[in-house]
């Protein structure tokens, strides 16, 4: 259930206004309720509406970013929908991303955007008036912002601009920073953010909390290979006690599991509230484009993806829509079956589906649908992989095995669905726990119950970076569309428009 919702996104558009001036033509006098840069963030409340633009932009863009980029760039999922209608998404998905692409351009603007927000709420607090302890929790949560943008910049592009400060419209033509330059910001800006509170301390859903913090903080070290302090930023999370995995897999995706007590980040969308709607398109990309649905039909998991499940277990039925599936019509107790219509691989995404009795009457935009951007889950097995690759196989195995635990109990018959295309039935122990204790068996464990746990929620590419494997992975899952990944392709082109509006100041990476 929903715990008390933080309304971080109800006068985010005052912010847009904030930084508007008047002519002193006009009568030879700023009229004194305009508000500029300079008369604004004088107080805590005042700062806070800035913190909302902040989470504003993040809600209207990168839960879309994240899965267009982390799914559709990796083994796990095609493009889907009509080549014809997003022919840039079916770029990334084949790994032929070129830097005039407007999604390429799309990612990088998304990511400066809140990036740059964050900027003014770091700086302009300096001269805000009030409690310094609600200052603080205010600059800490648009610095974890910060580093999540830029955590995105850095694996997505490799070396881009590291802007860390608000900056003047002339400030605005800037180089590329090394890639240890951007790490080192994005650890010092999340070791602030583990400073503060933690879930329960806030009681309010969509904050940044301490353990969002450390979660973020040891997934970055991993990335780096810093195996210590990656295992120290994560037993931070696990020892404090405020997260623990719900029993069933599938309710994590039902309205149900929002800002359940697996929930580490997620970004809020809510309708039919008084301040107007701030409900998302991103379900309504993702669910199939079959007419009954109503979805665009786009992020398609792969056949690839079905293959790394085992026999049996229950996850596929709420990461897979297959062929055959039955679920409740729009028009109350009729059902339709899905086809799957346009999908690339016969497959859509279940972890995105809606159903109609929580979208009807509502906009494409207008979906009720929070995006799970980390949880519980995941740190579980970051961790495990952290431990692994610090030869502790016991300790290792102990998080593992409690996720596949989990995925042993979840029920093996979807609520949502009227009835399911897929058999479960299996030949001998469901998900048994796992017991190799080699490094190399350990690592290729954990990795397999990444994927099968994680699928379609974002993660994938980064994960195969981690792993080296982006171009064998890619290949193999996507032979079909005769894919073939180039060294160069593991980052993302520079936008072509941004080295244009840099005059070459902002150059583009190798082999593009």
């Amino acid at each position: 259930m929903k715990r008390k919702y933080y309304r971080i996104f109800l006068i985010s558009a005052i912010t847009t206004l904030l930084i508007s001036s008047c002519s002193e033509d006009f009568l030879e006098k700023t009229p004194p309720s305009v508000f500029t840069e300079a008369n604004y963030y004088k107080n805590v409340a005042e700062l806070e509406t800035g913190l909302v633009a902040c989470f504003s932009y993040l809600r209207a863009g990168i839960d879309i970013d994240h899965w267009m980029i982390g799914d559709l760039n990796s083994d796990d999922a095609d493009c889907g929908s009509s080549p014809g209608d997003q022919p840039g998404l079916y770029d990334i998905s084949y790994s032929r991303q070129k830097p005039s692409g407007m999604w390429i351009w799309y990612f990088w603007y998304d990511f400066y955007a809140v990036i740059g927000r964050c900027n003014e709420v770091i700086d302009r607090s300096a001269g805000t008036q009030g409690d310094p302890a609600d200052i603080e929790r205010i600059v800490d949560q648009a610095k974890y912002l910060r580093a999540l943008c830029f955590y995105h910049l850095v694996t997505t592009y490799g070396e881009v601009p590291l802007i860390n400060r608000f900056l003047n419209p002339e400030e605005l033509k800037l180089n590329k920073a090394l890639a240890d330059e951007i790490w080192s910001q994005i650890e010092s800006d999340l070791k602030d953010a583990t400073n503060l509170p933690t879930v329960s301390e806030w009681n309010e859903s969509g904050r940044v909390t301490s353990g969002a913090a450390y979660s973020l903080l040891g997934k970055v070290y991993l990335t780096q290979k810093k195996y210590a302090q990656a295992n120290s930023a994560f037993y931070k999370v696990v020892s404090s006690g405020q997260y623990q995995l719900v029993p069933d897999f599938g309710s994590i995706f039902r309205y149900e599991g929002e800002n359940c007590a697996e929930s580490v980040f997620e970004i809020q969308h809510m309708v039919n509230i008084p301040d107007g709607n701030l409900g998302t398109f991103s379900a309504s990309w993702r669910m199939p484009r079959d007419y009954e649905a109503n979805g665009w039909g786009f992020d398609t998991p792969t056949r690839d993806l079905f293959n790394e499940y085992e026999a049996g277990d229950p996850r596929i039925i709420y990461t897979f829509i297959f062929p055959g599936d039955q679920f409740p019509a729009q028009e109350e107790g009729k059902t339709f079956t899905v086809e799957c219509f346009e999908s690339p691989t016969g497959y859509n995404a279940r972890k995105a589906w809606v159903p109609w009795s929580e979208r009807r009457d509502l906009g494409y935009w207008e979906i009720d649908y929070n995006y799970r951007y980390m949880r519980y889950a995941e740190v579980l097995l970051l961790y495990a992989e952290s431990l692994a690759e610090m030869n502790k196989p016991d300790s290792a195995l102990v998080l593992l095995n409690m996720v596949r635990a989990r995925a042993r109990s979840t029920p093996t018959t979807d609520p949502q669905r009227v009835s399911c295309a897929h058999d479960l039935s299996h030949a001998g122990e469901l998900l048994p726990d796992v017991t190799a204790t080699s490094q190399s068996e350990l690592r290729e464990a954990i990795w397999h119950e990444h994927r099968v746990e994680l699928a379609i929620e974002g993660h994938r590419r980064n994960m195969l970076m981690r792993m080296g494997k982006f171009k064998e992975r890619m290949e193999a899952a996507k032979t079909y569309a005769g894919v073939s990944v180039e060294p160069h392709e593991s980052l993302f082109p520079i936008p072509q428009m941004e080295i244009e509006a840099t005059n070459g100041m902002i150059t583009q990476n190798p082999g593009y």
